[in-house]
């Protein structure tokens, strides 16, 4: 049995061990655009500005590329967020955001998205 034959089973066993974290990860992912995307369209259709705007650095536990680029697209596919730019050195993001209600509670969406994610790519 060659070497790369005895490496797939495991890769394989990888995924699946891990398939339970990535399909959570989806529908936390799924429910976090479904809710922005309500949000923005009340915002929208209803009369006031009712939006916080702001730029937030937002430091990472991401470990490769991959994972930042993966968080970075994450949460600008979820509207009313956009990353703007990634440190290369520190892998932080720098996220603007419509909806601003204090570092605090913007770092802890965001962490637990990242939390989500990490689980089902490690």
């Amino acid at each position: 049995m060659s070497e790369r034959s005895r490496g797939l089973p495991r890769r394989v066993l990888g995924l699946v061990r891990r398939l339970p974290f990535i399909v959570w990860a989806l529908l936390v992912f799924l429910w976090a655009l479904l809710v922005s995307n309500v949000r923005v369209a009340w915002e929208v259709l209803t009369p006031g500005f009712g939006m916080t705007p702001a730029i937030v650095r937002v430091p990472t536990s991401t470990r490769t590329d991959w994972e930042t680029t993966l968080l970075a697209n994450m949460i600008t596919m979820t509207p009313g967020t956009l990353s703007i730019e990634i440190d290369e050195d520190t892998r932080d993001l720098y996220v603007h955001t419509l909806y601003y209600e204090g570092r605090e509670a913007f770092l802890a969406d965001i962490a637990s998205l990242e939390r989500t994610l990490l689980k089902a790519t490690r």
